[in-house]
């Protein structure tokens, strides 16, 4: 599946709920909001740059879709409180959270600087957590059921060299989802986790576009491609739905065989 027939191979399975999607404004977290559109939710989008997201929600609204902007930078934790009540005082209660937004960053670990480090663990293990958990106290206390999903990567199983701080975020992130859904099962809170493959996106852009990178991805994938974004959607309004209620701690990886392959 790709981003442009999303809406004709997604049912509105979503239909009557309102999703919480960081990152929103480009890559996956477009295409996994589009999709979202297409399944009859609400959306509420994060991005850090208001233009980019002001541009994806008046695209989903042409097609019909009720959406809430909220330009913010994920990586002041601090703050994250406060946006989620400014939230849910403009948007209403939220009944999924899809943790998407993350950054990454290469060099050797031997000379990776520290502020680097806490950066991107900030923005991929932290701010999470801290959304989770304001996701989750209102649901809770009101005996209500919710579902998160957040974006794993290969690298929650996997590692290669130059990304200490993404691999090692990507990994704690994986045992968040298992924490918190042994925790919040209790309270019908399903906390999974989807981790992409190589997908091209703006991000990956000087990867795919590197000859010999793009080589060992392709000769890596059974698939022997690199994913789109749309071939994400699926796995995440699944997780996102009804027909997931039985399923929690677990991590999908969306790789085309990558995980599989010796």
């Amino acid at each position: 599946m790709t981003a442009s027939n999303e809406s004709s191979t997604i049912s509105r399975a979503l239909e009557g709920r309102t999703a919480l999607i960081t990152g929103a404004s480009r890559g996956l977290g477009r295409a996994i909001a589009t999709g979202f559109a297409a399944a009859g939710a609400k959306l509420v989008l994060i991005g850090r740059v208001r233009s980019n997201l002001e541009s994806v929600a008046q695209e989903l609204r042409d097609k019909g879709a009720e959406v809430h902007c909220f330009p913010y930078d994920l990586s002041k934790v601090e703050g994250i409180p406060e946006l989620y009540e400014w939230i849910t005082s403009a948007a209403g209660e939220v009944n999924i959270l899809i943790n998407v937004a993350g950054k990454n960053f290469r060099v050797p670990a031997i000379e990776f600087p520290l502020e680097e480090w806490r950066g991107v663990v900030d923005l991929n293990l932290t701010a999470p957590f801290v959304l989770s958990q304001c996701f989750a106290r209102p649901l809770i206390r009101e005996g209500k059921p919710g579902k998160i999903v957040n974006i794993a990567s290969l690298m929650t199983a996997a590692a290669r060299p130059m990304i200490p701080a993404y691999t090692a975020s990507k990994g704690a992130l994986g045992m968040l989802t298992k924490a918190l859904a042994v925790e919040w099962a209790q309270y019908r809170i399903n906390v999974n986790a989807v981790g992409p493959g190589y997908f091209k996106t703006e991000l990956t852009r000087p990867l795919h576009q590197d000859p010999v990178f793009d080589k060992w991805v392709l000769e890596r994938t059974p698939m022997k491609r690199w994913g789109e974004p749309g071939d994400l959607v699926g796995a995440v309004v699944f997780l996102s739905s009804s027909a997931a209620d039985f399923i929690t701690g677990q991590i999908l990886y969306v790789d085309g065989g990558w995980l599989a392959n010796v």
